[in-house]
């Protein structure tokens, strides 16, 4: 279980956003801190890595969304949430396992934004194959009318692709497996964590290498 005494604080004293509001996140200004010592430290290293697992191929129809939140460039927090689409059509579950029946009790996404707001508001954001996940994020908050959210995102398919490019491919569970990166693959939350520590490892072998993959999304 992760400690409560270090990950809370994370959305401790984020307000939410009003309805309809901009949801904007900073745009990439990789040395604009310094850690103790004086020395330069990469502000990109501070983002949430997403994971939506949807219930068909409506883009407003996610079932599951996993975080994993990064400072510094160590994953200090992982969440997920099983989320109660609009309609009980369930076509992808031999995907991620997930049924009506399992998230009919579930909140809706408007329901849970005051939870998952907080690590998303203001954020950079990061996913593996982000122009999917941001499509389910843009269509949710349309759909519950919570607001628009532009800034910077980073996309881990494309950095591994640089980084790694002697895979035989660069989907999730290829990229984890090569790094021994634990995934239970279309977990939300594993998804999401595995994306982040992919995407860390990656600064680490090549300093910069994700403000140069960061790119602007959103209105």
């Amino acid at each position: 279980m992760d400690n409560p005494a270090i990950f809370g604080m994370i959305a401790d004293g984020i307000s939410r956003p009003a309805r309809n509001t901009l949801l904007e996140a900073p745009e990439v200004n990789p040395y604009n801190e310094t850690n103790r010592k004086g020395q330069s430290v990469l502000d990109i290293l501070h983002f949430t890595a997403i994971d939506f697992e949807t219930a068909n191929t409506n883009p407003d129809s996610a079932c599951a969304l996993g975080i994993a939140v990064v400072e510094d460039g160590q994953v200090v927090e992982r969440k997920s949430w099983l989320i109660r689409p609009p309609t009980d059509e369930f076509s992808f579950t031999y995907i991620h396992g997930l049924t009506w029946q399992q998230v009919a009790g579930s909140p809706d996404f408007g329901e849970l934004w005051p939870q998952i707001g907080p690590y998303l508001t203001g954020r950079r954001l990061a996913a593996h194959n982000a122009r999917f996940d941001l499509g389910v994020f843009f269509a949710l908050i349309r759909q519950y009318r919570i607001g628009f959210w532009r800034g910077q995102a980073i996309d881990s398919v494309a950095v591994a692709r640089r980084i790694w490019p002697e895979l035989p491919n660069h989907q999730l569970h290829t990229v984890a497996a090569h790094l021994n990166i634990p995934l239970r693959h279309h977990d939300a939350c594993s998804d999401a964590n595995a994306c982040a520590e992919i995407l860390c490892r990656a600064e680490q072998l090549q300093g910069g290498v994700l403000a140069k993959a960061a790119r602007w999304y959103g209105r």
